[in-house]
């Protein structure tokens, strides 16, 4: 079995049915975006198909976001930030932060207050959906302008620390900044 066959295996185990898939292209990468609506109450499971493909770094991987509103939007700024990551030989992982919401869809913070998508590992969902074979599974979530300072002045780590002595809802789209 190949792996795009096995990460949908895993992807459909641990998440459901997926309600649609979403083709992106730019002129370097092609994925998908598949929609999972019953993995996470009151929430949309958006996951990447197609990543994993592009093999940067020694890193094959998938992301999934998880998110509560707004999921056109939020899945055309998930695609455009996979390609600017692709695109400029990040290693997609925990601690990467893509900036520039705004640029994607304009006023996009106005609406919800977040400005960046900010990746981690994934803590949502029971442990073992975190590996396929050899390709790691992230997530990612939005953040706040003030977060995303946070994050470059003191680390993901610190970052990550205040979130959980918060207990913070990173899926609520339009939740406070921890700041």
């Amino acid at each position: 079995m190949k792996l795009g066959e096995k990460l949908l295996d895993h992807y459909n185990q641990f998440l459901g049915d997926y309600i649609g898939a979403d083709v992106y292209a730019n002129n370097d990468y092609e994925i998908q975006i598949l929609g999972f609506p019953n993995a996470i109450k009151d929430c949309l499971v958006l996951t990447s198909f197609g990543i994993s493909k592009h093999d940067y770094h020694g890193n094959c991987c998938e992301v999934i976001l998880p998110v509560d509103d707004f999921y056109d939007e939020c899945a055309e700024i998930f695609a455009n930030s996979i390609f600017y990551a692709l695109s400029n030989n990040m290693s997609i992982g925990r601690g990467l932060l893509i900036e520039g919401a705004d640029s994607i869809i304009e006023g996009f913070s106005e609406k919800c207050g977040k400005t960046a998508l900010y990746f981690t590992d994934v803590y949502v969902l029971p442990e073992e959906f975190t590996f396929v074979d050899k390709c790691h599974i992230y997530m990612g979530f939005f953040v706040s302008e003030e977060e995303s300072e946070y994050i470059k002045k003191y680390g993901s780590e610190q970052f990550e620390d205040l979130l959980e002595e918060k207990d913070v809802d990173v899926i609520e789209i339009k939740r406070r900044s921890i700041l």
